[in-house]
């Protein structure tokens, strides 16, 4: 799973719906990934470490996952200004996501681009709300698309997300 999920989902105080839809109930962060989170914690952000959950495992990658990683990166669109370490984030997701068979957790359309052209299996978190919603009975996805929002987080604005997942075909049309 990318930063971006993790980190949303947990300001909007809802990091249990990442559990209750993985497989197995288990996320794996891959490292690089984990050292942006707590960034993001010592920076002041409202986040729960990672390893502070028990369904939360810290992947640290093998020699052919960093390889892949890398050959990534070089795919991956930057500018200039782009610090080095831009993207390696969603980087190791895919790169995990291709070595261990699993699915990677991206929002960023870049890492989808990347993702695609592999043909690994990826998700975003418009898919993880349409799943609590068809799953979760005690999950309320306009509740949670709304605290998604509060945390600023980069998702299509509609007055509805279950009417605007509708349209979309992302869910049946009510009767």
């Amino acid at each position: 799973m990318d930063t971006s999920t993790f980190t949303h989902f947990s300001r909007a105080g809802h990091e249990d719906v990442l559990r209750r839809l993985a497989p197995q109930g288990l996320v794996l962060i891959p490292d690089t990934v984990n050292t942006e989170i707590e960034a993001g914690i010592e920076a002041g952000y409202d986040i729960t470490s990672p390893r502070a959950l028990d369904w939360v495992e810290i992947g640290v990658l093998t020699m052919a996952e960093a390889d892949t990683q890398l050959s990534i990166k070089l795919e991956m669109p930057s500018g200039k200004k782009d610090p080095p370490e831009k993207n390696l984030g969603e980087c190791a997701v895919l790169a995990c996501a291709k070595h261990r068979g699993m699915i990677a957790v991206i929002d960023d359309s870049d890492a989808r681009t990347q993702a695609s052209a592999r043909k690994l299996r990826y998700i975003g978190t418009i898919w993880i709300i349409v799943e609590a919603h068809k799953h979760l009975d005690d999950v309320d996805a306009e509740q949670l698309y709304r605290a998604l929002l509060e945390t600023d987080m980069h998702l299509p604005h509609a007055d509805s997300f279950v009417g605007w997942a509708q349209k979309k075909g992302f869910l049946p049309l009510a009767d």
